[in-house]
């Protein structure tokens, strides 16, 4: 099935193209987990980042979001905090010049696809398709692919063909393997092969039976099958045509970029922003302890401080009361 090209350029949704789903969800993720870290270590430092817990969920995801723009290290206090934001800083910068990188070459170099992807479609929108007048394909085109003998019209010449799919009278045109080939060879700007490719036999050679050169025949042909000389002698017919569109377009395929990509650089920075929350619990954990343990001894000092002093005072009262007894 050959049908017209249509431009990706014109999408609404192309400025998600450059990167996979599972890219966008894994990029978002660590920006939230990275503001999640900058929040937990700054909260103590800044009472901005206190309250209600619908405050502190929307202050955690700004302090991530934030990072991808500025760094905002004047008004971080912990250098803990300072390490994990430099680093995602360094990572988001790499990925969003990729990001911008890619997206460029979408929006300059143009992206085709097929206008049309199957023949299901053709036949739910009721759609005119075209096929060669020399060919055989307008019964397998309605005895096995089911469309209406009315939907179906036959070209004499390739140019006829090439100016009903341009001009819309056709939607798509059903030619045989070699036939499309050319066909595209020809208008390589213009039209594309699309759907897949219907086995009916193929060609064959006919002769007298009990012909004594069938098996010099059979011979020939798999020689040239298992030497390539086939496909070379076909690439070497779909080369010498020339293409006639005068549209300039690019053979450059737009690849969409997926984390694997970008594995080193998440997990540098996911490994980052875990070690300065591990450095952070670690300090608080001891500084605890360390608070708990001059409490306890302040106040062993203190009970023995108080024991001795209320020993003196009772070996200072017993000699007077001694006295006093005495007189």
């Amino acid at each position: 099935m050959v049908v017209p090209i249509q431009s990706l350029t014109k999408k609404a949704w192309l400025f998600l193209m450059p990167f996979t789903k599972t890219m966008w969800l894994l990029s978002v993720s660590i920006n939230v987990y990275n503001g999640f870290v900058i929040w937990m270590i700054e909260r103590n430092y800044c009472s901005e980042l206190k309250g209600s817990a619908i405050n502190q969920i929307g202050a955690s995801a700004l302090v991530g979001f934030a990072t991808l723009f500025s760094l905002h290290g004047e008004k971080l206090h912990s250098n803990l905090s300072k390490m994990a934001t430099v680093v995602w800083l360094f990572v988001a910068l790499i990925i969003c010049q990729i990001y911008t990188a890619n997206l460029s070459s979408m929006l300059t170099v143009q992206k085709l696809e097929p206008k049309v992807a199957d023949a299901e479609t053709l036949k739910h929108s009721n759609a005119l398709i075209g096929y060669s007048k020399k060919s055989f394909v307008a019964n397998y085109l309605v005895d096995v692919l089911g469309f209406a003998r009315k939907n179906i019209q036959n070209f004499s010449t390739s140019e006829e063909c090439a100016e009903a799919l341009k001009n819309g009278k056709i939607a798509a045109a059903f030619l045989e393997t070699s036939v499309a080939k050319l066909f595209i060879s020809k208008h390589c700007k213009s039209f594309i092969a699309a759907g897949p490719i219907y086995k009916v036999g193929g060609f064959g050679f006919a002769f007298q039976k009990g012909s004594p050169i069938i098996a010099d025949i059979d011979e020939a042909l798999l020689h040239v099958f298992e030497t390539g000389k086939l496909r070379e002698l076909e690439n070497n017919l779909w080369a010498s045509e020339k293409c006639v569109d005068d549209e300039e377009t690019s053979n450059e395929t737009m690849t969409r970029l997926s984390p694997s990509s970008f594995c080193v650089l998440f997990a540098f920075t996911v490994g980052t922003s875990t070690a300065a929350l591990a450095i952070f619990y670690v300090i608080r954990s001891k500084s605890r302890i360390s608070t708990s343990m001059l409490f306890m001894m302040v106040l062993m000092r203190y009970s023995r401080f108080n024991h001795r002093f209320s020993r003196k005072n009772s070996d200072v009262e017993s000699p007077q009361g001694s006295e006093m007894t005495r007189v």
